[in-house]
């Protein structure tokens, strides 16, 4: 770009300005909160009647609409404490009983009402928050203060904690809106840029105020009066959501292109439009997206098998380009929803694991591999149909009360019973374990003296008094 076909050279704000514009213009109000002005009743409505519903509220929504800005208003308009817990913290499951748990039940030391906001709730995951989604759940049943949470993904949340809170979406802000703000803050600056400038930095801000703001003040430095191209192009990520709608709205090749900036793998893209094009298509239409993506699904099998990651471009095209020009969708409106074979999984997870647990227990005490172990499961459980058995079954691979339970559920009590009688009689035990393996040797003896045609050993006198002695049990027994 040549600097000296510019008609003005000036910084746009004053270099003595040390102050953020993000930090300098953020709301004081309500009435500054662009774009969400018809969430802040549901909000308030919520707020004023806490406790007799949900007594957590979730705000999602994407970057920069206005989610954490609208909790912190919300706090300072109505005079409550904020205590915030933010992504930069660590939020396993010990931090935030210690945090929130604690600031959730009780008071402020000159008894002000508090609201405990946890910030980009849908990243509360990994080994550096083990934890913390279980903890989060307990504390949101248990609180005696308003919980707020904010997350960018809805999905990316836990269903167990959606279930607990009220939601309210945040939309991504127009292009409009975040000019409207970018006008009033030159304004308040007193200095001068183009309406185009402004236009431009809102547009690629793609409904992010907060990323629109920094995008203006950091041209602090730079010329830009009379030529909007000094304002760089932004590094967006899509949302799937907006990937899928124009998929099935365009009905073009070119909307392959879309989904270029979608942050999914090919094999989890497959599954997405699998999901929602029996939605979006009926007839012919659907018939031939879903013969497209079964050969998409062919060639990425073929990938993964031969590692030949250069099919993923083919799979891709007939995915997204190919299923957009099969059809055009009858229905401006499409509910979609992430695939069914993540909530299975998701469901699945904690009986997957036990099983797996189960296995390495039974493999370690035969000796023998996961494959193997899954064999002898169905007779484990058989043999808990009798509680002692269970009972002996469960100390021998050495069971704990929720593995038993997940084996039978029906009979689970009786066989933790039995455990706890033969804890208080181990001498009883032992001769139960014993006696199977003796008279089984008593048997197999008896028959071979048999088939031998010898003739067994006579009692002696002495042997018979002995045994007699034996089967004596109390002084009563004669």
């Amino acid at each position: 770009m040549n600097l000296s076909s510019l008609n003005t050279f000036s910084p746009i704000f004053p270099q003595d300005n040390d102050n953020m514009l993000v930090e300098k213009y953020f709301p004081k109000n309500f009435s500054e909160i662009k774009g969400q002005q018809a969430l802040v009743k549901d909000i308030l409505a919520w707020i004023n009647t806490w406790g007799t519903e949900k007594k957590a509220l979730l705000i999602y929504g994407p970057p920069g609409s206005g989610k954490t800005t609208m909790v912190k208003v919300l706090s300072k308009e109505l005079g409550y404490d904020l205590i915030e817990l933010n992504a930069s913290d660590k939020r396993d499951q010990t931090v935030l009983n210690r945090i929130v748990g604690n600031a959730s039940t009780s008071k402020t030391l000159f008894g002000y009402k508090k609201i405990i906001l946890l910030d980009e709730a849908d990243n509360i995951h990994g080994k550096e928050d083990f934890g913390g989604a279980k903890a989060l759940l307990e504390i949101i049943k248990n609180t005696q203060n308003p919980i707020i949470l904010t997350a960018n993904s809805y999905w990316e949340v836990s269903q167990a904690i959606r279930d607990n809170c009220k939601l309210v979406q945040f939309k991504r802000l127009q292009s409009r809106t975040v000019f409207a703000r970018l006008k009033e803050i030159v304004v308040a600056e007193g200095i001068h840029v183009e309406d185009e400038t402004l236009m431009k930095i809102a547009e690629q801000s793609t409904g992010d105020m907060r990323a629109a703001i920094n995008d203006l003040d950091s041209l602090g430095n730079k010329v830009v009066k009379g030529d909007e191209k000094l304002v760089g192009s932004r590094d967006t990520e899509t949302s799937i959501f907006e990937a899928l709608s124009k998929l099935y709205m365009s009905n073009s090749i070119d909307v392959r292109k879309d989904f270029f900036d979608v942050d999914k793998k090919p094999d989890e893209l497959l599954l997405w439009i699998d999901e929602n094009t029996p939605k979006a298509y009926r007839g012919k239409d659907l018939l031939q997206a879903m013969s497209l993506l079964s050969k998409a699904d062919i060639y990425l099998k073929r990938a993964f098998n031969t590692r030949n990651y250069s099919m993923w471009k083919y799979a891709s095209d007939l995915m997204t380009g190919g299923v957009s020009v099969a059809g055009v969708s009858e229905s401006r409106y499409i509910p979609f929803s992430p695939p069914k074979y993540f909530q299975v999984l998701g469901s699945s997870k904690k009986r997957r694991e036990m099983n797996k647990i189960l296995l390495e227990k039974i493999g370690k005490k035969c000796h023998c591999s996961r494959k193997v172990a899954r064999s002898y499961l169905p007779m484990i459980s058989a043999l808990f149909l009798n509680p002692r058995k269970g009972a002996l079954i469960s100390n021998f691979f050495e069971f704990d009360m929720e593995e038993i339970k997940f084996i039978d559920e029906k009979n689970y009590r009786k066989i933790e019973l039995a455990r706890e009688e033969l804890l208080k009689e181990p001498e009883k035990k032992e001769k139960i374990e014993a006696v199977p393996i003796t008279s089984d040797k008593k048997i197999e003896s008896k028959k071979e003296a048999t088939q031998k045609g010898k003739e067994l050993p006579k009692e002696t006198e002495k042997q018979k008094e002995d045994k007699q002695k034996n089967q004596q049990k109390t002084l009563f027994d004669f």
